[in-house]
């Protein structure tokens, strides 16, 4: 599957996609057995609502395979059948909320990030609905969905799409005298996800969705990443192919070796503890917010724009124009530059010409994060194609010409094309030009190997087979974009009255997972999610969300499981006695977040105090 962002109401405002270009994509993906999931998940004010229920009909009327939400005021309202997905930002964390989310008709809920395959077994328990979890990418520290900060501070909410990216900015670490323990670094900045080595675990455990973010990304990236994941699934499927299945059709052919490393990233991490427990503490990079890329080895000499170093991998190939990020080995100084020269010296040292002068003592890591070899091949229209096997039949009777087609993973998807005329016996043997024009079908998505041809003697027009092939595939694509448009409406209908069955009835809190009173980090909204709460069995206060009314007093502005006092070496578990003031500071200019830690839960806190 594919999933997009709306032109309205998507968690990344700036990747909104029009109607028009979903539609496209749609009709695209249809044609190869995909679907397209768009997100719809930002919180909704009660003006909003209506809108945002007119963009689903819209979306529905796109094509769209299902949509991706987070407030579940929606559900409150008449939605067309098409199958919803509960967001990472629904903060999918309990048994309890996944099972009440499969009895409101979910199809698939996104776990959130900070899930680790020890925790599936309890979380799944029960949960007979699709469950899907990233794989790759970019990490927001905060628990998912019960992150305030951008909101509290500029106004510019995470819920609703238009994040300030605090996780990723540089601060001052202070302890309670305002005593600096560190200046400048990134301490919020999680490395992006890798999750490679525990793909199959996940698979086991559950896992039936692998979620690569991409938006806002580069076709370098999602080309090379995408490809990447899917070698390692289908070395899977190959292995366990009595368990495993490919949910879409066709092969993709590769022009380049994919390595996830060589594109965008701030170095990996699997994020695989279980909750309640440590991460390790190189979770994050401190040192930049930005791309650092692969490794390559160590710088031995610099003298400005010429520097020399030497290759941990002697098979590594460097060329001009790729970027380089030299990083001291106290991860406190970085610099970078572009490559103008390459001169090999031998034994797998280097020797650069660089765009710019750098300052940096020999002993540094360098990494490439610009691979410029590889992103110019990674830009090529022909760097991934992808095909779908067909089989294809032609018939010749003296009546006239009958073509057959059938999709070879879904022999269901069969079409056919005919032209009566009359056929005169054939004066020589036509069965190599006619597989030639049968097999010639260019930019579609669709190949045939081996045409099977009955023509019992009789001479087919070139022409006339021509034509009736363009016809036969064009009926094929249009045959796979109904089939996958039906099946769409089928399981949305069906899922649609299983919601309107469980709202009918009252339930109680505990049933839920839900406590007696919301507060604003349940993001109520709208009326309408109000309205849902209290279906739920919640009686007390609901306080609204945050983006609606701001709580008074010291408010929690970020909830993570990266802890600062893990970081500095003096975690709580450990006995460890911190050798400065209490409570810790993360300090940026004149912001100022106070840092308080639950250790049995392993989660550390972070408030605005007004």
């Amino acid at each position: 599957a594919v999933y997009i962002g709306a032109p309205k109401f998507g968690a990344r405002a700036a990747a909104g996609v029009s109607l028009e270009d979903i539609a496209t994509l749609t009709r695209e993906a249809h044609e190869v057995g995909a679907r397209v999931y768009v997100a719809l998940n930002t919180i909704l004010t009660d003006e909003q609502l209506p809108e945002a229920v007119s963009l689903a009909w819209d979306l529905y009327g796109a094509g769209a395979d299902a949509l991706i939400i987070q407030d579940m005021g929606l559900l409150m309202e008449k939605l067309p059948p098409i199958p919803l997905h509960a967001s990472t930002q629904c903060h999918n964390d309990s048994n309890a909320k996944l099972r009440t989310l499969e009895s409101l008709g979910i199809e698939q809920v996104v776990l959130p990030r900070e899930v680790s395959t020890a925790d599936l077994p309890s979380l799944l328990d029960g949960v007979g609905m699709r469950v899907e979890s990233f794989v790759h990418g970019a990490l927001c520290v905060s628990y998912s969905g019960r992150c305030f900060i951008s909101e509290a501070c500029r106004g510019r909410s995470a819920n609703r799409g238009a994040c300030a990216q605090y996780c990723r900015m540089s601060y001052d670490l202070e302890d309670a005298t305002g005593r600096k323990l560190l200046t400048g670094q990134h301490l919020l900045s999680l490395r992006d996800l890798n999750r490679t080595e525990i793909i199959e675990e996940m698979l086991d455990r559950g896992v039936s969705s692998l979620k690569i973010e991409g938006r806002l990304k580069d076709i370098d990236y999602v080309r090379n990443v995408t490809a990447h994941y899917r070698r390692v699934v289908d070395e899977i499927i190959a292995r366990r192919s009595d368990e495993y299945c490919r949910s879409s059709w066709g092969e993709t052919e590769l022009t380049f070796t994919p390595r996830p490393e060589q594109t965008f990233s701030r170095r990996f991490t699997a994020y695989n503890t279980p909750l309640h427990t440590p991460i390790p503490m190189e979770s994050i990079t401190p040192f930049t917010n930005k791309s650092v890329g692969e490794e390559l080895g160590t710088l031995t000499e610099c003298r400005g724009r010429e520097v020399a170093l030497r290759l941990r991998d002697m098979e590594t190939e460097l060329s001009n124009g790729d970027g380089l990020l030299l990083v001291s080995p106290d991860e406190t100084r970085t610099a970078g530059a572009l490559v103008n020269q390459v001169t090999p010296q031998g034994d797998g040292t280097y020797r650069l010409r660089l765009s710019a002068s750098v300052d940096m003592s020999p002993g540094a890591t360098v990494f490439r994060n610009l691979n410029h070899r590889l992103d110019r091949l990674l830009r090529r229209d022909d760097a991934s194609s992808r095909k779908v096997l067909i089989s294809m039949e032609c018939e010749a009777t003296e009546q006239g010409i009958i073509l057959r087609a059938a999709v070879t993973e879904a022999p269901s998807i069969a079409v056919e094309v005919q032209r009566e005329m009359a056929l005169e016996p054939a004066e020589k043997d036509p069965s190599a030009r006619l597989l030639d024009t049968l097999s010639k079908l260019g930019d579609t998505p669709y190949r045939v190997e081996q045409p099977e041809l009955r023509l019992r003697g009789l001479y087919l027009p070139p022409s006339v087979v021509t034509e009736l092939r363009r016809e036969l595939v064009e009926r094929l694509r249009e045959a796979c974009r109904r089939v996958m448009v039906v099946e769409r409406d089928r399981r949305g209908e069906r899922l649609r009255e299983q919601r309107r069955d469980f709202l009918s009835r009252d339930h109680s809190r505990e049933e839920c997972g839900l406590p007696e009173s919301l507060d604003f980090t349940y993001n109520v909204a709208n009326r309408q999610a109000e309205r849902l709460c209290r279906r739920l069995g919640v009686e007390g206060e609901i306080a609204p969300a945050m983006e609606v009314a701001m709580p008074e007093g010291s408010v929690p502005v970020m909830q993570t499981r990266h802890c600062l006092l893990h970081r500095l070496g003096y975690c709580t578990r450990e006995g460890k006695r911190p050798p400065f003031a209490l409570p810790l500071y993360l300090v940026r200019g004149q912001e100022r977040f106070r840092i308080t830690t639950d250790c049995r839960a392993c989660r550390m806190t972070l408030w605005l105090d007004r």
